[in-house]
């Protein structure tokens, strides 16, 4: 279905590791790009060392180096320098994560790449932003959803501020940068010319909390809630969230639980007065809940129309029966790992089996091939795998 993929024929060099640009790289390998993987030799990019090992894939590489082609470079040898190089300069699209002054090192910059090859879009990611006092500092998810603000909206019940359990500040780079990259191609296809994108986790992570620094500058650290009663509550087996803040939902409710006299408290009359008794309110919806199972409020939330949702781990969230009616869940036979689900991306074919976009190389997987397009021979390759300067996956011996 190639002639419905936007970035069909587009060539990308993604030299960048971990989680963020290279989910960028993702995404333009899901809409048709032609995207060329270069890693270290073993153990690769980082994401396949994130977690528990499954050869040389891990949970997070499945899905970030999907729809990419592997080549296992050094780029300390002269000769993997000049390789990639030669991917750089070719490339339409350059993705690059290092830290300030590494990049520089091995002439794979910006301007460097540039003077090769002017059109180029080219993706310069840092943690901290490429000045300041931190510029240097390594940089993860987790080490910017603290200084970014972002534990300290997600807070436990004593207060603690917490981690969200996920890489989410890397994700939404990663969207962030492929809106980026897609915009500045749309421009070079309009009005010609590449283009220098120069971005950071810090600056993602800021964008993506515009809301909540409005709040604090106008409110201070402890916001208004958005209404009342809204949060997560115990069931009888489970979790339910609940959101009745507004006025009809919340009568409703009240009738629900059997409390109607609460509909005329002067203290629950309108929304403003509910957030003002709102841990009050909160007591007593929780009372309520607890009584019955999730499954018998959900139905009953929903009859009436107050917004509901059961708290889902995946499991049950893979055998909701409107997860499966959208298809919002695909499941792919991976040569690694075997059956796993994937998320159905806007604007892609859905993920499956047969399709190669699906699924991710292992490290060096397209090594010989990628060389071959190059103009390199089979002895030519078979020394620079010899010598350290290339690596190529062979499925045999990843067999035995």
């Amino acid at each position: 279905m190639a002639d419905e993929l936007a970035f069909e024929g587009l060539k990308v060099f993604d030299m960048s590791q971990g989680v963020a640009a290279p989910y960028c790289g993702m995404l333009l390998a899901l809409n048709g790009a032609d995207v060329i993987k270069m890693e270290p030799h073993a153990p690769g990019d980082w994401s396949r060392a994130m977690g528990k090992p499954y050869g040389d894939q891990s949970a997070s590489s499945v899905i970030l180096c999907r729809g990419k082609r592997s080549i296992g470079l050094d780029l300390k040898k002269p000769m993997g320098n000049e390789i990639a190089k030669r991917l750089a300069a070719e490339a339409d699209v350059v993705l690059q994560n290092y830290r300030p002054g590494v990049i520089e090192k091995f002439d794979l910059d910006y301007e460097s790449v540039r003077a090769g090859n002017p059109d180029v879009v080219y993706l310069s990611l840092t943690g901290f932003g490429p000045t300041g006092p931190k510029a240097k500092l390594p940089a993860t998810d987790s080490v910017m959803q603290a200084f970014t603000g972002f534990m300290s909206i997600n807070r436990d019940g004593e207060g603690t501020p917490q981690r969200i359990n996920y890489y989410a500040i890397d994700v939404i780079t990663g969207l962030y940068s492929f809106q980026a990259v897609s915009s500045a191609l749309y421009r070079r296809a309009t009005k010609g010319g590449g283009k220098h994108i120069r971005t950071s986790l810090l600056e993602s992570a800021l964008s993506f909390q515009d809301v909540k620094m409005v709040e604090f500058q106008l409110e201070g650290p402890v916001a208004e809630p958005i209404g009342a009663p809204v949060g997560t509550f115990q069931s009888k087996d489970g979790h339910v969230c609940v959101n009745a803040r507004r006025d009809p939902h919340f009568q409703a409710l009240c009738r629900l639980l059997g409390r109607e006299e609460l509909i005329d408290d002067p203290r629950y009359a309108d929304a403003r007065s509910r957030v003002a008794n709102r841990e009050d309110l909160l007591t007593i919806v929780q009372d309520a809940i607890s009584t019955r199972t999730t499954a018998e409020w959900v139905d009953a939330l929903s009859e009436i129309e107050i917004l509901n949702a059961p708290v889902n781990d995946y499991g049950n969230l893979f055998e909701e029966a409107q997860v499966k009616a959208v298809d919002a869940v695909r499941w792919i036979d991976h040569d690694a790992v075997g059956m796993v689900p994937m998320g159905n991306i806007a604007g892609v074919p859905a993920a499956a089996t047969d399709n190669p976009r699906s699924h991710s190389p292992h490290i060096g997987q397209h090594s010989r091939e990628i060389l071959a397009e190059m103009g390199m021979g089979e002895a030519e390759v078979d020394a620079l795998c010899a010598d350290g300067t290339v690596a190529a996956y062979d499925s045999k011996l990843a067999a035995e």
